[in-house]
């Protein structure tokens, strides 16, 4: 005969039983799953994730957006995702997104909570997967009335190794980041979430212009004749009175915060800021803008490190710490 278990300590020993498996999680290491806990009215639900697969550029909607679809409806102040978090390094943030789960988190000490703030909720970020399936090399102006043009979108660059093209890579990236920054409660804007697209660089500008972004990132990756040179850089507006003269400061703050993180979690040659005044996508721009080029796909180094799921965290934690900090998030 089973011996009845009277519903407080029932409760106590589920209690329990999560301490230990989050416990048994944080020690398991930076290689091992990672769990997302959350609690309303004293029921806790945990959720495994998986590794992420090759391309999620059309898994839909994200799990962070599933989850806000699926939990009851609070103050957003009080909508809390507590999770586990395996980094030894404190400022970097852990993500592995799959179909069915998503784990991030940023600058936090294990089991600490991610809270999504008022001031949060009041944030855009609008983020642009560099490049498309298909180029575009019809002509529009680099910047509002120049007589000088370049291609719309040109076809960027390919893993020498991996054979991945630049344009897929960084959209898995991309939509990574966007699912860390929703759940810090950041609204964010796609200008494509998808290869099957053609949309040209002043109109890539333009979406983020209409968001109003508190800041617009251009994720891209970088590809030389020169198989042997590596490391990250960050791409921000040069000053161009008309155009770009109110953003190039802001842009510059926000470079340096990528650059900086970017190569302290993923111990890249450091390639420095560089104030561009050629890129169309920066000229038409009316909010902060940077270009993190996350890596050289021509170096056979960089291009398997950057097709690896545990590579494409550390990048979208260090940028989407960036984002948070420059945005005033964090």
């Amino acid at each position: 005969m089973s011996k009845q278990i009277h519903p407080p300590l029932r409760a106590g020993r589920r209690g329990l039983i999560l301490v230990v498996i989050v416990l048994a999680l944080v020690v398991a290491g930076s290689g091992a799953a990672f769990a997302l806990a959350s609690s309303h009215k004293g029921k806790t639900t945990l959720i495994k994730s998986t590794p992420a697969p090759a391309s999620v550029a059309d898994t839909g909607p994200t799990t962070a957006q599933a989850l806000v679809a699926t939990t009851p409806q609070t103050s957003p102040t009080t909508q809390v995702l507590t999770l586990a978090v395996t980094a030894k390094n404190p400022r970097q943030m852990i993500i592995d997104a799959s179909a069915s789960a998503i784990v991030a988190a940023a600058t936090l000490s294990p089991a600490s909570p991610v809270q999504a703030t008022a001031a949060a909720l009041q944030k855009v970020v609008c983020i642009d997967p560099g490049h498309q399936a298909h180029p575009d090399l019809t002509l529009e102006p680099i910047g509002p009335g120049s007589k000088e043009m370049k291609p719309k979108v040109e076809a960027g660059t390919r893993g020498v190794v991996t054979g991945v093209p630049e344009s897929q890579l960084v959209l898995t990236i991309a939509l990574k980041l966007r699912a860390v920054l929703e759940a810090h409660g950041v609204k964010v804007v796609m200008t494509r979430t998808t290869q099957n697209v053609d949309i040209s660089n002043s109109q890539r500008a333009q979406i983020a212009n209409a968001a109003h972004a508190n800041l617009f990132v251009r994720i891209h990756a970088n590809g030389n004749s020169d198989e042997s040179i590596h490391g990250s850089e960050v791409l921000y507006p040069s000053s161009i009175k008309g155009w770009t003269d109110t953003i190039a400061a802001p842009s510059k703050r926000a470079a340096s915060l990528a650059e900086q993180d970017l190569v302290a979690a993923t111990g890249a040659r450091n390639l420095g800021l560089v104030a561009r005044g050629d890129i169309t996508g920066f000229n038409w721009s009316k909010v902060p803008v940077i270009l993190p080029e996350v890596g050289f796909m021509t170096n056979p180094n960089e291009d398997r490190l950057m097709e690896t799921s545990a590579y494409q965290t550390k990048i979208v934690g260090t940028l989407a710490q960036a984002i948070l900090t420059f945005i005033g998030v964090r």
